[in-house]
């Protein structure tokens, strides 16, 4: 029994949802979203809430469940809230800029890396060291945010590197000093 698919997705007011089949489309102030979502399960309006239930009780049916209601409710939350991942840069001389479109980072490296930023997406750099990922599809959000931390992953010795806020990186010893 999926304990995520059985709550309800409530849908707040300036938010619009409408189902063709299987597929859904979310209106609201920041945006809208189109996707398809499993066949395998009902979506019920029930005044300001969504309700989804799975038509048949086999194991395609029960593990779509829960995966149905939250891409439903990620939906409804980017189209209100919006999705927000923060990156932190951390190493001597490593920054981050925004040009135009594209965001610049300077990570070490002989040559600056241009990063184009993806449309749906917008990116702030509040501080040379700090980069704000927003959006409203958590998806996107997630794997912009992945390519990023990719130019340059936190190394186990010093930290450096780019990392999510709030990342613990573990740390390593160096090499020890063999007594004579």
């Amino acid at each position: 029994m999926s304990r995520v698919g059985l709550q309800p997705i409530d849908v707040p007011k300036g938010v619009t949802v409408t189902m063709e089949g299987s597929t859904a489309t979310v209106k609201g102030p920041k945006g809208t979203i189109t996707r398809a979502l499993p066949s395998v399960c009902r979506y019920d309006r029930e005044g300001d809430t969504i309700k989804v239930s799975r038509e048949s009780e086999d194991r395609n049916a029960r593990s779509m469940h829960g995966l149905a209601r939250t891409l439903l409710s990620n939906m409804v939350i980017g189209v209100t809230d919006g999705f927000v991942k923060e990156l932190e840069i951390v190493g001597v001389g490593y920054r981050a800029e925004l040009k135009g479109k594209d965001l610049v980072l300077s990570l070490g490296y002989s040559h600056p890396i241009n990063f184009p930023v993806p449309e749906g997406i917008t990116i702030e750099v509040p501080a040379p060291t700090q980069i704000k990922v927003n959006g409203i599809i958590k998806e996107q959000v997630g794997q912009v945010a992945a390519d990023i931390r990719k130019c340059r992953p936190p190394e186990p010795y010093k930290g450096k590197g780019i990392k999510y806020v709030g990342e613990y990186i573990q740390r390593k010893a160096g090499k020890a000093a063999v007594g004579t």
